[in-house]
């Protein structure tokens, strides 16, 4: 399965994001955290200009806790949640501290750095937690920012914020699965049904309590999350198109626990 999913406002973002990156001490890249693997876009090693490039995992209040400390380690990242406020001085001191481990200061200024993701990740949100203000718009929702901005964190750090920007081609049927089933790409690219039902087979293979708990099945189907959820058509059918939203709403809030995509990439 190869996904073409490309509007022609993301070609213009990568040419932006290439401009912008002559301006800039290095590159903040906010991953998912419950898909680090999945959520970076392999574009951006290319267009970093070997800039040093800082993680930071977002959404870690819906990822499973017993994951997330592999892929800190992994990726020499900081796995925060942007809606805590009290998060606020641990990301700065993250940042200070890479920047000037990697970073060369040429000029008697703030650092500067681009912040860099995919589609609803989370940017706009972080880029408001660091300034301590609503500078960016923010919304549940891919393709939110559409211009670059800049944006002061303290006195000693300017952000870049730009758009989110995915690659061209999804040619991983499974890197695309997950992106689709975390709300990164937007519900019209891909059948719903067919990603949920992707996501109910891997969280009855990896998370079936939550499932128990939730649908009262640890291998539950679209049928089974329709009854329970009393998601009915005339003649005792499922509404199995309601299903499928029910339970990516449920996955993407939280409602289903802590849960972790990129597992295997490493457990293995």
């Amino acid at each position: 399965m190869t996904i073409h999913w490309y509007p022609g406002h993301m070609a213009k973002t990568k040419r932006e994001l290439e401009q912008g990156l002559k301006a800039v001490d290095g590159v903040l890249c906010l991953l998912d955290c419950r898909l680090p693997h999945s959520s970076y876009n392999p574009e951006l090693a290319k267009l970093s200009q070997r800039k040093p490039m800082v993680f930071v995992l977002a959404k870690a209040d819906l990822a499973d806790p017993a994951i997330t400390p592999l892929w800190q380690d992994k990726l020499s990242a900081l796995s925060i949640s942007l809606l805590d406020n009290r998060e606020r001085k641990k990301l700065l001191a993250h940042l200070r501290q890479r920047l000037s481990q990697e970073a060369r200061r040429r000029y008697n200024r703030p650092w500067r750095l681009m912040v860099v993701g995919i589609p609803n990740v989370g940017k706009s949100t972080l880029i408001n937690l660091l300034a301590g203000r609503r500078s960016a718009q923010v919304g549940n929702r891919p393709g939110i920012t559409r211009t670059q901005q800049w944006v002061n964190a303290g006195k000693d750090i300017q952000l870049l914020d730009t758009p989110g920007i995915l690659w061209p081609r999804l040619s991983d049927r499974e890197v695309a699965l997950r992106l689709a089933a975390a709300g990164c790409i937007k519900d019209d690219v891909l059948p719903l049904e067919d990603v949920a039902t992707w996501l109910l087979e891997f969280l009855a293979h990896w998370y079936p309590d939550c499932l128990g708990e939730r649908y009262n099945s640890p291998a539950a189907s679209l049928q089974d999350v329709g009854r329970r959820m009393g998601l009915m058509l005339p003649g005792d059918q499922v509404n199995t198109g309601k299903a499928a939203e029910v339970l990516l709403k449920d996955f993407r809030s939280g409602k289903l626990g802590r849960i972790t995509l990129d597992r295997q990439e490493v457990e293995s």
